[in-house]
């Protein structure tokens, strides 16, 4: 399990580590310092681990590596632990790591609260393994909810470090005894490895591709979900800026969907297919354009309409600047799909976090700024946005 997610020769815990390293030197050296409490550092190294293994586990990847696996002979606890651990390992040295080491480069801390804060991590992991196994059984959800709210209740209110510790080193002991107890056979789902669909042949397929492909995944729609609730929160948040006009800022951040853009980079299969059959290239890139667009412009006019109620002036020119990042980001996120898809990716969540997905709205974020110091600008950018669109869209029907 472990060479599966790290590699023949384990090389991405090489990669891991020297990433920590770098980023540590490199904060360390621009001298940038801040005040950080305790209880965040512990806050972030919680809910770090537990969201990235809890998506680990959901992986629809799982099937296809454990199918094998599953018909060999095996001791179930050794199995039970021996996926847990691999997927504990993945997630603290690829991800927890880097969240914790720009934490550590910041602010100063004693060797006690970055010793608890690794601590919280491991525990975070062992609780997501252990709500794993618990919630497809409904009548221990009640107990599932009460641990977190619990252990997050604790992170807030208890401020001597010592007896934290030994509330998260019970909080693990509680995830290994739930561990023992359960079937290896839990984290096996056979179904999540089955294609959507394998065909786009009709007018319509590719759009219904797509829209089953976005409600069959409940991780992606629940990701659209919470961007919908940003989308309400956030003119809250930029409304509260007066110097500068912050409202093209929104629209940016509400771009940031990595789900619905790596389509063809989570399924090869279907980019197989798309890439061998003949003009399905500009069918295909422009119906998907269409898709991200039309999500990308439900959320910011959940975000216009929280707006308008919260400040009011939600005019011609912001559902312009709407329309512009909408489409902008639609264009470039399927150019970088068709053009540079992720390749030799192990798990779901090598794809969520890959540092592509920033690429886009940071270009959103820049061109955001841009209309936002001037707003005269926001027509002549639409046009070329327009002109964009129809030149990169004409050179992918051509392919």
């Amino acid at each position: 399990m472990s060479k599966q997610l790290f590699g023949a020769k384990y090389e991405r815990v090489v990669k891991g580590l020297i990433a920590c390293m770098i980023l540590f030197l490199a904060v360390s050296a621009a001298e940038m310092e801040m005040e950080i409490a305790p209880y965040i550092l512990f806050l972030a190294a919680t809910a770090a681990s537990t969201g990235i293994m809890w998506q680990a586990l959901a992986s629809s990847r799982n099937a296809e590596c454990m199918s094998g696996l599953f018909m060999l002979p095996f001791t179930n606890r050794k199995m039970t632990f021996s996926i847990v651990l691999s997927y504990a390992g993945y997630t603290m040295v690829t991800k927890t790591l880097l969240v914790l080491t720009l934490f550590f480069a910041v602010c100063e801390w004693s060797a006690l609260q970055m010793a608890v804060a690794l601590l919280c991590a491991c525990n975070g992991c062992f609780m997501a393994a252990a709500w794993y196994t618990m919630v497809k059984q409904r009548r221990l959800l009640p107990f599932v909810i009460l641990w977190g709210a619990g252990i997050f209740v604790f992170v807030f209110t208890v401020r001597e470090i010592r007896v934290f510790a030994v509330i998260v080193l019970l909080s693990l002991l509680l995830s290994a005894l739930r561990l023992l107890k359960v079937d290896a056979y839990v984290f096996y789902n056979p179904g999540s490895a089955k294609p959507l669909i394998r065909h786009t042949k009709g007018t319509g397929s590719i759009l219904l591709y797509m829209l089953r492909y976005l409600f069959t995944n409940k991780n992606y729609l629940l990701n659209t979900a919470g961007l919908c609730v940003i989308a309400v929160v956030l003119p809250f948040i930029l409304g509260q800026v007066e110097e500068l006009n912050v409202m093209p800022l929104g629209f940016a951040v509400l771009c940031l969907n990595t789900p619905i853009c790596i389509l063809l980079s989570c399924d090869p299969d279907l980019e197989q297919a798309v890439r061998v059959l003949p003009g399905q290239a500009g069918r295909f890139c422009i119906r998907y354009c269409l898709f991200i667009f039309s999500v990308n412009m439900a959320v910011s006019s959940l975000y216009l309409i929280s707006w308008h109620i919260q400040h009011g002036g939600a005019g011609g020119t912001e559902i312009a600047a709407a329309l512009m990042t909408a489409l902008q980001s639609a264009v470039l996120s399927v150019w970088l799909e068709w053009s540079h898809p992720v390749r030799n990716w192990k798990i779901e969540n090598d794809l969520w976090n890959h540092p592509r997905k920033y690429v886009v709205p940071l270009i959103m974020l820049l061109a955001a700024g841009l209309t936002g110091m001037r707003p005269e600008m926001t027509g002549v950018m639409l046009c070329i946005v327009l002109a964009e669109c129809f030149t990169l869209l004409l050179i992918i029907w051509k392919k």
